[in-house]
Order: structure tokens, then sequence, then C-alpha cells
């Protein structure tokens, strides 16, 4: 049996203790031993010297936009250059399963600004079994964890109609949630400013989460509002967890908008009160002052009923356009209008498949307008026409002191909210790495342990995941060595696609797959499949 010592680190055991000196010792997937001495006698495969090093259970990104990246980048650079070996997939209501020949095609164009564009034989599944198994077969880097997604089971009964379902129709797609949460799904997603999620109402909101909870599964969301309304839509999720025991968990947790800045401490005051009253509410961050999706949620809900081809041909229309224009300056009752939440000067467009518009990416759509002698909403409509939807952008719409505040509560885990498309945000590829240097390091705003248990042991807890996330005998293998005086955040909105200083070996279920900063190639993660409970 091959074992590796790892001798004379730091241990972060990932739950919030001190840290102590040890070594450490792994057989196969498993970690053997942790103690001040190893075991006389015993051989070893490789032994790693780790004095003046940190050792630290691997990271769990609890907010990930890889569903179909890890599979055309099984590597999973990104996440793995961060120390992160498991990702939960399936997020905002817009994972990729499941889905029917009928509907895949104008879906995937749908979601491409967010998950990248694919031709159809990479769509090779249609329950989210399938796609799960899809996943085993394709070989990964990192662990993989999937929630059920509100987008894909809505549209499997009605389409991207923007209405109320039917009784038949809220049967149906509640019959395909508890399907998915049979074969494995952590739990259900939805996304509220997106379509088709937006048009969900109370009740649907509640079968969901009945089902869910059910399940003992998360009912993780996007919230309707986070600008003006935030509260109120944060209180609407915590309600529904009250009437149906499902377990809230708020997504990427902000405040967005100027005249919003500051008011984050109010934020988690309702998830004090709310576990104050048993609700186990919890959320996720990613640490920085922007934001990231997809172009196309600058338009209206209204226009994106019908699905993508519908709303390109209305942004082909004059007069759709000159409508669309209008409402996207002044707004329109109940809509998050990101647009003038974050202003024409600060919203980057970062994602672009075609050669054609490729001088826009890393440009702000001001600047785009500028050059074309165009109005930025016309500069909106003319690279979602012509690049099929397949755009994404960062919003600089957030303040620091706000992000500060959210990333010390202890509700909060890890959300990289990654997007792999073209420039991204360098969330994609730094966000541990900030947490531990800006957070850490130069303001603390928390200790190393509190902040590896953010990213480990919590949310480790938080999936039922009871051998991941931290270090003792018998967990798995999923371990980060750093170097903490080199650690360093590299990744830039200019220049992202840059891997962190200081991360030294990582390993996925006991097999390297970082070894001295060095992707090994090595396809180690699993894909992990929740327990539904019965009762």
């Amino acid at each position: 049996m091959s074992k590796t010592l790892i001798r004379n680190a730091r241990i972060i055991d990932g739950t919030g203790v001190p840290s102590f000196q040890a070594d450490v010792v792994l057989s196969e997937e498993y970690i053997e031993s942790v103690g001040r001495h190893a075991p006389s006698g015993d051989s070893y495969a490789q032994v790693i010297e780790a004095d003046g090093l940190t050792l630290t259970p691997g990271f769990i990104d609890m907010h990930s936009h890889s569903d179909l990246m890890c599979m055309a980048l099984p590597n999973s650079a990104s996440r793995i250059g961060q120390g992160i070996t498991t990702e939960l997939l399936g997020q905002d209501g817009l994972g990729a399963a499941p889905i029917t020949d009928a509907l895949q095609a104008d879906y995937s164009r749908h979601i491409a600004g967010l998950q990248g564009d694919f031709p159809p034989e990479f769509w090779r599944w249609r329950s989210f079994n399938d796609y799960l198994s899809a996943l085993e077969k394709s070989g990964v880097s990192v662990n993989l964890a999937a929630l059920a997604s509100h987008g894909p089971l809505r549209l499997a009964v009605s389409g991207m109609a923007d209405r109320s379902l039917t009784a038949s129709e809220l049967t149906a797609m509640c019959n395909c949630l508890a399907e998915a949460l049979q074969a494995g799904a952590f739990g259900l997603s939805t996304g509220l400013i997106y379509p088709p999620c937006v048009a969900a109402d109370k009740p649907e909101l509640t079968a969901l989460a009945q089902v869910t909870a059910h399940s003992g599964g998360l009912f993780v969301a996007h919230v309707r509002n986070e600008r003006g309304s935030v509260k109120e839509s944060i209180q609407e999720i915590f309600a529904l967890a009250q009437e149906t025991g499902v377990i809230p968990h708020i997504s990427h947790l902000k405040v967005i908008g100027k005249e919003n800045w500051g008011t984050a401490r109010d934020l988690l005051n309702l998830f004090d009160e709310a576990n104050r009253r048993g609700l186990r509410a919890g959320f996720d961050q990613y640490p920085y002052p922007a934001g990231s999706t997809m172009l196309s949620i600058l338009v209206p809900p209204h226009a994106h009923a019908g699905g993508a081809e519908a709303l390109l041909s209305r942004l082909r229309d004059p007069a759709w356009r000159r409508r669309l224009s209008a409402e996207m300056a002044d707004g329109l009752p109940g809509w998050e209008n990101i647009g003038t939440a974050a202003g024409w000067d600060r919203i980057l467009v970062t994602g672009i498949n075609s050669e054609r518009n490729r001088r826009s990416e890393g440009k702000t759509l001001s600047a785009i307008a500028a050059e074309r002698s165009c109005t930025p909403q016309e500069a909106v409509f003319d690279l979602l026409c012509d690049e099929q939807l397949s755009v994404s952008m960062v919003n600089f719409s957030l303040c620091e002191e706000d992000v500060a505040a959210i990333l010390q509560h202890p509700a909060g885990m890890l959300g990289t909210d990654g997007l792999l498309i073209g420039q991204p945000h360098p969330r994609a590829y730094g966000s541990t790495a900030r947490i531990l240097e800006w957070a850490v390091k130069e303001n603390r705003l928390l200790s190393l342990e509190a902040a590896i248990h953010r990213m480990t042991g919590r949310p480790a807890a938080r999936l039922g995941l009871d051998r991941r996330g931290v270090i003792r005998p018998g967990a798995f293998a999923d371990l980060v060595l750093l170097n903490l005086p080199q650690l360093r955040e590299t990744s830039t909105f200019t220049d992202p696609c840059r891997h962190p200083d200081g991360f030294e070996r990582v390993w996925v279920n006991g097999v390297p797959v970082l070894a001295g900063g060095k992707h090994t190639g090595m396809h180690a993660g699993r894909v992990l499949r929740k327990q539904a409970r019965t009762r």
C-alpha cells in the first residue's frame, strides 16, 4: 500500500481550532494519521518536508459555474491552482440538466453567456442522472457535487413562458425535481432574476421547497433583487423556509447600487434572526467589489419570454429596441437593473466568442458605444445579436466595505461564482488567494483558522460531506500545502487568467494534482451524490 508522509507541517484542520505542528500520513485516498511524529517503522513512497509550510483541507467552492467547462477543460486548472478540490454545480437555476432534444439548442444558447457555447453533440445527457454519469465518464481533477436547477425543470414543463404554471405543470416539475434529488442532487437552486425562474410565484416556489425539504437538500437562491429590495428578497426565501422546513442558502450575498452601499450589516441581521428561529440559514460570497454574469441580463426580463430565438428577434426589431432602451435607462417596477446599478462606464464586456467583436473584450460598454457611435443600450443589443447571446460581463456595483462586513459573518462560505469564458472576472482564478491575502494577511478581517474554516469545514458540513473539509484520520485526502509568506493573488480585472503564488501542492482523493505549483495532469476527482433522505 503506497503511503506519503508530509512531515512537520503547520496544520489548520478546517474546524476553526488553532493551528498545530504535525506529521500527516496519506494512505491511498485517505488520511491515515495526524500526529506530532509519524508512526515509526513505516516505509513511504514519498516524504515531503513541510517545515515552514501550512497544510489545510482542500477548499470547497459553494457556487461554481463549471457545469459544462469541467468536461471541456477536465484539468480544472483555475480551481486546482487556487486549492479548490470540490465544486458545487447547478447554480442560479441555470444548470445543465435535465434537458430534452427539442429544447437543448435554445436553452444552450440562453445560458451560453454563463456556461459557454457548446455544440449539440456535447450535450450527451438528458436526465439529471445522465448528466452526473456524463461527468463521471469525462474524468475531472476536482470533486463535483450538483444541485438540481429550477430553470431546466421549468423549461421542461412550460418552456420559457412568462406566466404561472398550471397545476399539471407544477406536478410534473416537482416529479422531475424528485427524480433529480433521488439521483444525488444536493438540493435545488433558483435564480429569481433569470428567465424562466423569474416567472415563479409563491405557490411554485413553495412546492419546490417542499420537495427539496423532503430530501433534506438545500434551497439555494439567487434572490429576486440585490439592490433596493434586497432585504425583502432575502426575507422571501426565509419565509419559504419557515413554512416548508427547507434549509435556505443565499447565493453570492451582496448589496448592489451606490445608493445602497454601507447597508450590508442590515442583511446580516436577517441571517442572525433567521438562525435564532432555527432556520439554519447560510450564504456564499466571492470576495470582490464587482459581480459577473451574462450580458443578456441587462435586457428586461419580459423580452426573454419564448426563449433565446424570441429574444434575438426582439433585439433585431427597431421598435423593440426603442422600447427596451427606454426601460434600461428608466427601469421597471421590481426589476433589478444592473445597468443603472453599476453605470455603463463600470460594466466590462469580458467574454466574446467571435473574432469579429474580440476588440470589444475588456472594454466598458460606454467605451464600446463611443467607438461605435451608438448608445450603450444599442451596443448591448448589437453584441448579443452578433454573438448569439454568448457574451459575459463584469459589473462594478458593490463596495469593498460591504464585502468585508459580509466576509466576517459566521454563516458565510466560499463561493467563487467563477465564469470561465473569455477574459473572466478574476474570482475564477483568485478567490481563495484574495481571502488569504487581502482579508487575512493585509486587513486582518479574519484569523487564518477562521478563513480556512469558511472555505473547508463549514461548507463540507453544509453539504453533509463528513469526511471532507477536515484534516483527521479517516478523512479523504483532499489537501492543500501552502507557502503563506509567498502567497499572492496575481489575477486582475485586466489580466484575470493567472494562477496565484504560494500554492505548492494539492491532493484530490490522495492523488497529487498540483506539485511544485504545476498541474500534474491527474484527473482524480469524483462525482459526489447526496443520499436523499427518506421519511
